[in-house]
């Protein structure tokens, strides 16, 4: 996973228009589960959060656990002195899809005690050339000014959090530069910076003879979903799921890369034998072309191994790696270009042929990850052409169908976040298409990258693209390929959330927005991602995945559609 580029977010607060409807989360802005209480005015160029002028920021943990959208922490936000100049907002730099006629903006909001008048002024950004620089004269800016009068009146009354629900086609150009049309997608703009900054309410209260001029105001879960959000008295409440909703378990582990594969589920299980018996579904691995440090495709698949796996009650996953791995760094690895061309066909028709032998089903991922910038096959590597991947995918699929192998189900998986954020790298525009993908895929990390990466929720991390996919591909059976959170490291404050609460907002998330998820494959890699890197990070999967019923043991509930 990487860190995202910085942009700058404006929201708005208002009161419901349209009538309610179904909603489904599309874009989560910040939930603030990564902060640590008492973090102070958001001046944190990783997350993106500032706040400017007389305005003042607090990080606030709650002291009980919240099971729902308002999580354990939120940001409160205090305006001091007279002076209207101030605000915050959000840096995102992302190219996200956003409908001015079916689209809201939500978040959930609390006035202080006796804070009469209250009035915001916020400013969505757009940045229409996509060259991460917001110039007044060719971008536009959309704004929408609040006021409202609902705070509690006296001490006797405590502030409620309420559910702000606004419709975007309430926004209005404000900006006398860029093209004047709402053009935030993956194709035209960014959304490029979210400020909310204080107004001069002596001009939008004319009747009041004194204004409050200080003010405290509490946000949080700030998110887009597609329909408003629903009010009322369950508002901070995930929707539910179905009766035929479920989720089964899958990991990966080092055992995988010496062949002992039925060890990856036998020591991963060992975790927790002592107080539950629920079984694995699916047994991950990795298949490179090569692992002994050369560049000869030498990696073919252990039919005898992965026989094991499907005798012991597993569903094998295998992640075919189209590159060699223990070279030097500079080796040549093969690109798209090199597989369409099929300078690497014998290596994989004879791979075709022994996954053949297999005497069950096996999941086969290719090209993995092919919207971030890591891997030779990335979509970033080859010339910005997301057409190159889908002739790749095909292609290796055509093979599979010319040696008649009838026992494989390719899986297509992005990772959760595209890096770098250009439009050339949506994700869709690489689908290979219906009759080449059996599956649909995605990786989710907390945590994945250089040095000391910025803490994301599992929704935070996972939603858009979850969004996306079953949008576009509500028929195509959804799975999590690789997933994993890292402890949080001893310099980094007690106070925020720990890998423990992102493992219950995992289970959370899946249960609720995410409900269409069909496998959780945890990535059991190195101390950081370890599931028993903690005993509290054990002791969390073991009471929110494996003590609940919705995730269901071995491979029974897969094989419905498996097989």
């Amino acid at each position: 996973m990487v860190s995202l580029n910085k942009i700058c977010f404006i929201f708005f607060l208002s009161f419901g228009w349209e009538q309610e409807i179904n909603a489904q989360l599309k874009f989560l802005i910040e939930d603030f589960e990564g902060y640590a209480n008492g973090s102070s005015d958001l001046d944190n160029k990783q997350n993106g959060l500032f706040t400017y002028g007389n305005a003042k920021s607090v990080i606030i943990t709650k002291t009980s656990a919240q099971h729902n959208y308002l999580g354990q922490r939120y940001v409160q936000l205090t305006k001091e002195g007279s002076s209207t100049y101030g605000g915050w907002g959000k840096g995102l730099g992302l190219n996200v899809e956003l409908s001015s006629n079916d689209d809201y903006f939500n978040f959930y909001f609390q006035q202080s005690v006796g804070d009469e008048t209250t009035a915001l002024k916020i400013q969505l950004q757009e940045d229409d050339n996509g060259n991460g620089v917001f110039e007044k004269d060719i971008d536009d800016i959309w704004a929408y000014t609040l006021k409202f009068t609902s705070a509690p009146s006296s001490e006797h009354q405590q502030p409620k959090w309420e559910l702000i629900s606004i419709p975007l086609n309430k926004f209005k150009d404000d900006n006398g530069g860029g093209d004047g049309n709402f053009n935030i997608n993956y194709k035209q703009g960014k959304l490029f910076c979210v400020i909310i900054s204080f107004v001069n309410q002596s001009a939008l209260y004319p009747e009041k003879k004194t204004l409050n001029t200080n003010h405290i105001w509490s946000f949080d879960f700030l998110c887009f979903s597609k329909g408003k959000l629903p009010t009322g008295d369950v508002i901070t409440h995930p929707p539910t799921t179905t009766p035929n909703d479920f989720c089964t378990l899958g990991a990966w582990s080092k055992e995988g890369v010496t062949q002992d594969f039925v060890d990856i589920a036998i020591n991963f299980e060992k975790n927790f034998k002592h107080h539950s018996e629920k079984k694995l579904g699916v047994i991950h691995f990795f298949q490179p072309f090569a692992v002994d440090g050369g560049t000869s495709t030498n990696n073919f698949p252990d039919v005898g191994s992965i026989n094991k796996i499907i005798k012991k009650g597993y569903i094998p996953m295998i992640t075919l790696e189209d590159h060699f791995v223990n070279v030097r760094p500079r080796v040549k690895q093969p690109n798209l270009y090199s597989i369409i061309e099929g300078h690497f066909d014998p290596f994989l028709k004879r791979w075709a042929k022994e996954i053949k032998k297999v005497d069950g089903i096996v999941l086969l991922r290719i090209l993995h990850e092919f919207n971030g910038d890591w891997y030779p096959w990335c979509v970033a590597k080859n010339n910005n052409n997301p057409s190159l991947l889908i002739k790749a995918f095909r292609h290796i699929h055509n093979i599979f169908a010319e040696q008649k192998v009838t026992n494989v189900k390719f899986i297509w998986c992005p990772n959760s976040t595209s890096f770098p954020q250009e439009g050339w790298n949506y994700i869709m525009d690489a689908y290979p298409g219906d009759e080449f993908v059996d599956y649909v895929g995605m990786d989710i990390y907390n945590g994945a990258g250089q040095e000391m990466p910025v803490w994301r929720s599992f929704r935070k991390e996972g939603i858009e693209n979850y969004f996306i996919l079953t949008q576009k591909l509500p028929h195509k059976p959804l799975f999590i390929c690789e997933a994993a959170s890292r402890e949080r490291k001893k310099k980094e404050p007690e106070t925020a959330q720990n890998k423990a609460e992102w493992i219950r907002q995992m289970s959370e998330a899946l249960k609720t927005d995410m409900s269409k998820i069909r496998l959780l494959a945890w990535f059991n890699e190195k101390e950081p991602f370890m599931i028993n890197s903690s005993i509290d990070a054990t002791n969390a999967y073991l009471k929110y995945i494996l003590n609940d019923d919705y995730f269901k043991p071995g491979t029974k509930y897969l094989e419905s559609f498996v097989k």
